[in-house]
């Protein structure tokens, strides 16, 4: 049963890890998309799966760890549903969240 515990524990961080590269993914594309003067994107370790399925993500910009990104992507929608970003925002995406 140990064994059998085991297994089951570790598919379940595989598929965390998963959804976070998944995650990490997304958040970089809805970010260059919506933002001016992206160059580099870093993410911490501290991610967070919530009950919903939705992922919870940090990081930050250009190497300025002052400059904080969050973000909750929703594998289910396949979008970042609720974000913050500290970036001036594209001219055209300024009223909307341009499509990525």
């Amino acid at each position: 049963m140990k064994e059998q515990n085991d297994k089951k524990i570790e598919s379940q961080e595989t598929k965390k890890e998963e959804l976070y590269s998944l995650a990490k993914k997304r958040m970089s594309e809805f970010i260059k998309t919506n933002y001016k003067d992206i160059e580099q994107i870093d993410y911490t370790n501290d991610y967070e799966v919530n009950p919903m399925g939705g992922i919870e993500i940090n990081g930050y910009l250009n190497g300025n760890n002052k400059k904080e990104i969050w973000g909750i992507y929703d594998k289910g929608n396949d979008k970042v549903i609720s974000f913050t970003v500290d970036a001036t925002e594209k001219t055209e995406c300024e009223n909307k969240i341009c499509q990525y």
